[in-house]
């Protein structure tokens, strides 16, 4: 297979108002125009934009082959080019292949002749690499700038009052930004055992994210504003499993399926451009945000370490050298943590009997530290200071301390686990036998009450561990009060014909 694509859009806009007690002709939906005015409004025109058309063109093509149903092998190759709004005429092309194979190993004679089916129903082992590009962050010719014609004011002596008019770029030019690249090596198997009603699954990635796209806010002496770079690479490895079981017995029919995945991410490289970290998100005048650094999870979490109560009863944290100071300075901040989860995991059961049917859906998270921002003390069971009120004196200093120590809120002492596991649903659900829907003209009734995210398993103090973020990719574990998920109890029917 072989193809090619080419998108063109054009867009172009005018604002207008109008306003007036009763400006309109009439209020028929035919009459709802400006220039159905009736002359005693007030009419006026915002103006219109500049017409911004874009177009991309692609190339890709698809290589397929299957021998005796045990050997495939897929090829795939596109190639993406923007027009100069995105990058510079040399830079535009990215260039995109993949490869992908897979041995079906029951189908082979040496297991189909040794193992009943009854044992092993199908095994497969896949393996793919492949590479794909994203560039949607750039828009407005970031690759370039312009100039803010006499936009800035200068005086030349402290005498002399005269004040003189400058122009200066917007930022910073890079006629070598390119294409953010991802390559991905996969390795996996799937298995179907005891008439396919166990099965298992299991896949191994590793994934190489270079020339990463990043704004970032040269040193104030450039006198410039931020500009975007290729600033650096990630490496994201993990695992995946999945297990499942399906069964019946008589007029019961039930299935259990579970997964679980591990994350690790790091950043591996970092361009050498006078960045030697990227700072985050934060929150009011806490010392503690996230970073992005080399050699260091992606948007880790960075503070001060607590290290108890002194005997004065002050905090106490460690510097950089690992000595006991009560006045750590910015030289002091360290990884935290984790801001995004390492690990998560979820289960589903199924269960079904003579039209009564239940369904138990839950997932969990973890690995992962969050900084809870915004305390609400009108809610006395969450989100609340009980946990400082209760370990005040102890293995915290005294209230009247920690209230007035911003270095203390920036510590690990205002740091928790984000671990979580919720029960997303519980249904109970009935369907009507066919003799009675039939009766009725109907081709099938069910009734159900299902509660959704109504149980949640934590030690966090916040409100949701699963939404607790600022609403930033930046800023993930920094619970600024974000809203939780609501608890629901739904009734419900659903009808056929």
């Amino acid at each position: 297979m072989a193809g090619m694509s080419y998108t063109y859009s054009d867009s172009r806009s005018v604002g207008a108002t109008l306003e007036g007690t009763d400006p309109l002709k009439g209020y028929a939906e035919n009459f709802r125009y400006i220039d159905m005015d009736n002359g005693s409004g007030t009419k006026s025109f915002s103006g219109t934009s500049a017409p911004m058309q874009n177009t991309q063109i692609s190339y890709f093509g698809r290589l397929s082959y299957t021998f005796d149903n045990r050997y495939s092998v897929q090829t795939n190759f596109r190639a993406d080019a923007f027009d100069s709004s995105k990058l510079s005429r040399k830079n535009r092309w990215g260039f995109f292949p993949s490869v992908s194979a897979g041995w079906t190993a029951s189908n082979e004679g040496f297991i189909k002749d040794n193992i009943s089916r009854d044992a092993l129903s199908f095994l497969k082992f896949r393996a793919s690499w492949g590479v794909n590009g994203n560039i949607a962050v750039l828009n407005d010719y970031a690759y370039s700038t312009t100039v803010s014609y006499n936009s800035k004011v200068y005086q030349w002596g402290v005498t002399d009052p005269t004040i003189s008019h400058g122009s200066v770029p917007d930022g910073l030019a890079n006629p070598d930004l390119k294409w953010e690249t991802s390559e991905q090596l996969d390795l996996g198997i799937d298995a179907r055992f005891l008439r396919d009603r166990l099965t298992f699954g299991a896949d191994w990635y590793n994934k190489q994210t270079k020339d990463l796209l990043m704004t970032v806010n040269p040193v104030l002496e450039v006198g410039a504003g931020s500009s975007v770079v290729n600033a650096g690479s990630i490496r994201n490895r993990g695992v995946e499993f999945e297990i499942g079981w399906r069964d019946t017995a008589g007029d019961f029919h039930y299935s259990v399926n579970a997964n679980f995945a591990k994350l690790s991410n790091l950043v591996t490289y970092m361009t050498k451009q006078g960045m030697q970290r990227i700072p985050g998100e934060g929150f009011s005048n806490f010392k503690s945000s996230t970073a992005f650094e080399e050699g260091y999870p992606v948007w880790y979490i960075r503070g001060f370490e607590y290290a108890g109560v002194s005997a004065d009863g002050k905090a106490q944290f460690l510097d950089a050298d690992g000595n006991i100071t009560q006045t750590p300075s910015s030289a002091d901040l360290k990884c935290l943590g984790n801001s995004i989860p390492t690990y998560n995991y979820g289960i589903t059961l199924r269960a079904e009997w003579k039209g009564i049917d239940f369904t138990f859906f839950g997932t969990g998270a973890g690995g992962n530290k969050i900084i809870p921002c915004v305390y609400r003390t009108e809610h006395p069971l969450i989100n609340s200071l009980e946990y400082f009120h209760a370990n005040a004196g102890k293995t915290l200093p005294s209230c009247k301390e920690m209230a007035s120590s911003t270095d203390f809120w920036s510590s690990s002492a205002n740091l928790f686990d984000g671990d979580y596991f919720k029960i997303k649903q519980l249904q109970l659900g009935y369907s009507l036998p066919d003799n009675i829907t039939r009766k009725i003209l109907l081709g099938g009734a069910r009734f159900y009450v299902s509660l959704d995210d109504f149980f949640t398993f934590t030690k966090y103090p916040g409100f949701d561990p699963e939404t607790a973020s600022d609403g930033d990719y930046r800023g993930m574990g920094l619970d600024k009060g974000s809203y939780p998920n609501s608890r629901k109890v739904l009734l419900g029917v659903n009808i056929s014909f």
